[in-house]
């Protein structure tokens, strides 16, 4: 029996965003190749996965902060005024 090279993976949790109803999953593609991907569970997938979900990560962190900035601003209604 041949030994199986065990390839570069690591762990990650995907939390299942708040306005995500029903789903328990997600996909992540990288390079053609498509993951499904429970949220809450610790899965092991390779790392060039994790760097992308991490990008992610960092991504919508930064959409969140420029957006609320944007909604903050001086002279701009209120979202109650709307």
């Amino acid at each position: 029996m041949a030994n199986k090279v065990k390839k570069d993976t690591v762990t990650v949790i995907i939390p299942k965003p708040h306005n995500v109803v029903g789903d328990t999953e997600t996909v992540v593609s990288v390079n053609g190749v498509m993951y499904q991907i429970m949220y809450d569970r610790p899965v092991e997938v390779p790392r060039n996965v994790a760097e992308v979900i991490m990008q992610s990560r960092d991504l919508q962190a930064k959409i969140m902060e420029l957006t609320e900035a944007a909604v903050m601003k001086p002279g701009k209604a209120a979202i109650a005024e709307l």
